[in-house]
């Protein structure tokens, strides 16, 4: 019911005097990436480039009582006009999005960025014809890193642990060293933390502290596994209501919201690691908290035996999954990047 009565509220909400009025469906509103950038441009910077021709009313998903996982869905049905969708969340419906994100592929924020824009294209098309949305930006969250209750002798040493992921290609490559994965929701895992329900966790740096993840967990190890990649779509319907001149201004205005996001991303990689661990570079401010996590590098052995779950165990998976064409599409885009000709 409280599902049913914010997306009528959102449906019912009055046209603004504009041109366009836009609904859109924003990611979690708990954290920095809506807060800061997603809802910031509907409300403001976007009405601002159209010279006030294009307004937008914005919710995030779990504000709706959503999960993530419907937020294609309502785009697709018209229900609403532009939404964010985590890629994890909808991939067991179009497993082709895991290939922006396939746990172990990159490891640098520069190198993710390029996958990303090399596969926006394949995404596109693909959401064109089946959904009938146009893929409009991808960002990320920050780096998706292991932190666990009680340390690790290596990343072996995952045998038998139970690990909260949200990313199916984690569970493909930590499965690999014998972890027991768990699909827990973001907004339930610090109780079930507490609670001794889960041992060690894979998700963002910055999320993890926001969510005070380091009350509950000690050890991080300083490893991007993935970046919980973000696709913001628009129905292709109201796509091509707009004026070309309205276009342009909305392409070119979320692909400056996704470079600012991109760029986010790094420096809130760093602060996660800096305040959930108590350094004095954290900047934060005093009274604000931090953590005791005691934070590992990675051997350059781990390292090596991540590369080689990527190659054996997640590409071969999500290839399984996804199938030939699919696969044929990410090896001419994203695999480029990853092995240039």
């Amino acid at each position: 019911m409280p599902y049913l009565l914010s997306l009528l509220l959102l449906l019912c909400l009055p046209a603004q005097a504009a041109d366009v009025s836009l609904r859109v469906m924003g990611s979690w509103d708990m954290l920095s990436q809506y807060q800061d950038y997603e809802a910031p441009f509907w409300q403001q910077e976007l009405p601002r480039l159209s010279d006030g021709r294009i307004q937008a009313e914005v919710q995030a998903f779990n504000k709706a009582g959503l999960k993530g996982s419907e937020v294609v869905r309502l785009m697709k049905l018209g229900m609403v006009d532009v939404g964010t969708a985590v890629l994890s969340y909808i991939s067991a419906d179009d497993p082709v999005v895991e290939g922006a994100d396939l746990a172990g592929m990159a490891d640098s924020l520069p190198l993710a960025h390029r996958i990303a824009d090399a596969y926006l294209p394949e995404l596109d098309q693909y959401y064109r014809e089946r959904h009938g949305i146009h893929v409009l930006a991808l960002w990320p969250y920050s780096a998706q890193m292991l932190m666990c209750r009680k340390p690790l002798a290596g990343i072996q040493d995952l045998k038998g642990r139970r690990v909260r992921v949200s990313l199916r290609t984690s569970s493909d490559l930590i499965e690999r060293f014998g972890a027991l994965t768990l699909n827990i929701p973001f907004d339930e895992t610090y109780q079930r933390l507490q609670r001794g329900e889960a041992d060690c966790l894979i998700t963002g740096t910055y999320s993890a502290y926001t969510a005070g993840f380091h009350k509950v967990v000690h050890h991080l190890y300083d490893f991007s596994l993935g970046w919980s990649v973000m696709m913001l779509g628009i129905n292709e319907n109201v796509w091509q209501s707009l004026t070309p001149q309205d276009q342009q201004v909305l392409q070119q205005g979320t692909a400056g919201l996704s470079e600012r996001l991109w760029q986010a991303a790094d420096s809130q990689t760093r602060t996660g690691i800096q305040c959930m661990s108590g350094q004095s570079a954290c900047p934060a401010p005093p009274d604000a908290p931090r953590g005791q996590m005691v934070v590992h590098a990675l051997s350059a052995a781990d390292r090596a035996r991540i590369a080689r779950a990527l190659q054996e165990s997640v590409l071969p998976r999500w290839a399984e999954r996804c199938g030939k064409r699919c696969v044929d599409n990410w090896q001419r885009s994203a695999g480029r990047v990853l092995n240039p000709p």
